[in-house]
């Protein structure tokens, strides 16, 4: 008999007097001689099924409103029969040293307390709920999607909400980088749709779920495979062609292909030696599938918008001759330049700091590619730069001077004492034959008033791991930040930006450069945010 979930009614229950559900398949077995208690059933979800790491994504992500339990009456009691697992986490944020060892539990504390009831959808009986909740975790109904799915998901949200990338990226709690490539990833498949469309058996590939739109990423994060298209994407990931209509779309269409044949995998990019071996392979095609002398332009050409033809045909058609023209008489034809630095597509350069703004300009500008080591100083001067107005706003460069001038004193003190107890014992002299205040001016271990002074970065960065109430105990954030202090082979850290500017054999790579960028960039921006709004209420 067909079920009406339409009349299950919704109700605000008690988070504490919600029952687990003993007969759960997750845990119903793991007792054989008696039933276990609310209790065990927490702390056994905690061990296996990552309860703990749910409660701190709920303490730090808020609750997801989709994610309502299902609950039915049993006696007196509400039982839960579908999100357990969540109930369980939410019992655990409202009681964390009930379940938790003192210092998980102390972890948990420090966030903002959650409501202690729930909405949850009322079935009539446990019977009812059976087919609803097996077909939820067998993925009849509701599977996860795929990356197209996602991709699409995502450029609806910006296009019918109006939203920014930034703005879509504090909505759903992700990093912007991770919105721009899926908008760039939704570009590429909608430009694959509309080339291929006159073709039904690869137009049918390419629209299936499972088309691995990834391989093609692969290809385009490599420079390599970027210059072999003729692309660059806009801030938005609108594709940009920096080749003739005719061409780019020739070896737009033949990569699609090379996926779709399964001569593209993820396996060719696997390590360098196979990149280059698939980029050397593609050289030896002949013109009938592309024409490799035909180089890109630096700046785009033409704009690929919901206008253009992907037949070739615009309403200003591109050539060879007209690419000549603009590079013999360059003041004839004046294109926007695409800004090519780090942080391109950021705006922060009105924090009303004069040198900070003129440094993120110079990043945004810089070529990084081709002035790499410029580039690594430039930022570390600018993170520096960034953190120390960002300390200012908040308003503990003092407390941070105050604990730097203890640390220093502290040592100072340590050090004069070895080398007076050394002395003393050396040369058989007294305290009172010993002229403290002047070997402490000769060997300098004095005290330094360090009131005035601009911390170091290492430190400014350190006060704020310790006081992550200063990034709204963002937990990511703070994450970063301590990556961003420690040395990680795969991260530009603190002690790689020294070297930058005092090991003349150390430099960046660019890949690592821009990774790092892209890391760092959810701190910086929230750093930006708050020195802006300081100055403006000044």
């Amino acid at each position: 008999m067909k079920i009406d979930y339409s009349s299950w009614g919704t109700r605000l229950l008690s988070i504490e007097n919600l029952k687990l559900d003993v007969r759960n398949p997750r845990f119903s077995y793991q007792s054989t001689n008696k039933e276990m208690n609310q209790t065990e059933i927490v702390k056994y979800l905690i061990a296996n099924h990552a309860v703990y790491e749910l409660a701190k994504a709920i303490a730090i992500n808020g609750y997801l409103l989709n994610e309502e339990p299902i609950v039915c009456k049993e006696g007196d009691s509400y039982v839960v029969l579908e999100g357990n697992r969540r109930v369980a986490a939410c019992k655990i944020l409202l009681n964390p040293y009930k379940f938790l060892s003192p210092q998980r539990a102390k972890e948990l504390s420090k966030y903002e307390s959650i409501d202690d009831k729930i909405k949850c959808n009322i079935a009539p009986t446990r019977r009812d709920a059976d087919t609803l909740i097996y077909n939820k975790h067998t993925g009849i109904p509701l599977q996860r999607w795929d990356k197209v799915s996602q991709d699409t998901f995502l450029a609806n949200l910006l296009q019918n909400e109006n939203l920014s990338a930034e703005e879509v990226a504090y909505k759903l709690s992700v990093p912007a980088s991770e919105i721009r490539k899926a908008l760039r990833r939704h570009a590429i498949h909608q430009y694959s749709i509309k080339l291929f469309h006159s073709e039904p058996y690869e137009l049918e590939q390419i629209q299936e779920q499972g088309f691995p739109i990834t391989n093609f990423e692969r290809f385009y994060d490599d420079e390599r495979g970027l210059n072999f298209l003729g692309l660059t994407f806009g801030s938005n990931g609108e594709i940009q062609k920096r080749l003739p209509d005719d061409e780019f779309n020739r070896r737009f269409k033949f990569i699609v292909t090379q996926i779709l044949s399964q001569d593209l995998t993820s396996r060719t990019f696997n390590n360098e030696d196979d990149k280059k071996e698939y980029f050397s392979s593609i050289q030896v095609y002949d013109k009938d599938k592309f024409d490799l002398n035909i180089q890109p332009s630096q700046t785009p050409q033409t704009l690929q918008n919901e206008n253009t033809n992907v037949s070739g045909t615009q309403n200003e058609t591109f050539s060879e001759t007209k690419v000549t023209e603009e590079v013999e008489a360059p003041s004839k034809i004046k294109r926007p330049r695409k800004k090519s630095g780090l942080f391109a597509d950021y705006n922060w350069g009105d924090t009303g700091v004069g040198k900070l703004d003129a440094l993120f300009e110079s990043l945004k500008e810089l070529a990084y590619k081709r002035h790499i080591d410029m580039t690594g100083i430039a930022l570390r001067c600018y993170v520096d730069m960034l953190v120390y107005e960002f300390l200012q706003a908040r308003k503990c460069i003092g407390e941070i001077n105050k604990e730097d001038t203890i640390n220093t004193a502290d040592h100072n003190n340590k050090k004069y004492g070895e080398l007076k107890q050394y002395i003393k014992t050396s040369y058989a002299l007294s305290d009172e034959e010993i002229d403290d205040e002047k070997l402490r001016s000769l060997t300098k271990f004095t005290v330094v008033d360090k009131s005035n002074k601009i911390p170091e970065l290492g430190n400014m960065i350190a006060y704020i791991v310790r006081h992550p109430e200063l990034l709204d105990n963002n937990t990511r954030l703070i994450q970063v930040l301590e990556k961003f202090k420690k040395s990680n082979t795969s991260f530009i850290d603190l002690t790689a930006c020294n070297m930058f500017v005092h090991n003349q054999y150390f430099s960046p790579s660019v890949a690592t450069l821009e990774a790092s960028a892209n890391t760092l960039v959810p701190v910086l921006e929230v750093m930006y945010t708050v020195i802006k709004n300081e100055k403006q209420q000044l």
